[in-house]
């Protein structure tokens, strides 16, 4: 497929990292009881790179209570093969520690013509700071996994090295946008003209 496009994924999988050699009886035991009761459950802004060297791009978060999780990106980006459309990451996510979080969430891939290309599923874990309002995953624990159209792993990639993924947590009057970003102000490689 293409490496931006798992950038993509691994900045919105830069949430977190995938868990190598963990098991769910350890992460539920340090966790708290309920997942309406953890930090991360709610909705974010987050800063995501598309690609290497690519300036972030935000994603609209949500870690819900129930368990699911949805990141948006813009819809779409260029690949290998020219303009693709990329759809939300859809996924489930659960405790991994009393502040930090496991999400597992896949995005489809299609061309112009509407022709099917494969899938991008990111494993993330992103930590909540004490106060609760911001995130980072580094990315040393994130996987991305790449899928053509047919389902096959075409390729596998771990998410340590790319920047990290910040989030700031939304709230009415609040979008979550790092300071210095506002209304009317282009973000860091966005045209002017």
């Amino acid at each position: 497929m293409r490496r931006r496009s798992v950038l993509l994924s691994a900045v919105s999988g830069a949430l977190a990292g995938a868990v190598l050699g963990r098991s769910h009886g350890v992460a539920a035991h340090q966790a708290p009881s309920s997942l309406a009761d953890h930090p991360l459950a709610g909705d974010w802004m987050a800063m995501a790179n598309q690609a290497p060297g690519a300036p972030q791009v935000p994603a609209p978060s949500h870690f819900g209570v129930d368990g699911s999780v949805l990141l948006v990106f813009p819809p779409t980006q260029v690949g290998m093969q020219g303009v693709e459309f990329v759809a939300p990451h859809v996924g489930t996510w659960e405790a991994d520690s009393d502040r930090r979080g496991h999400f597992t969430a896949t995005q489809l891939l299609s061309d112009a013509t509407g022709a099917f290309l494969g899938s991008v599923t990111v494993d993330g874990y992103p930590e909540v700071s004490e106060d609760g309002q911001t995130f980072v995953d580094d990315g040393s624990r994130v996987m991305v996994t790449i899928r053509d159209a047919t389902g096959a792993v075409v390729q596998q990639m771990p998410g340590a090295g790319a920047p990290p993924v910040t989030g700031i947590r939304m709230a009415p009057g609040v979008p979550g946008f790092p300071s210095g970003l506002s209304a009317g102000t282009p973000m860091a490689g966005t045209p002017t003209s």
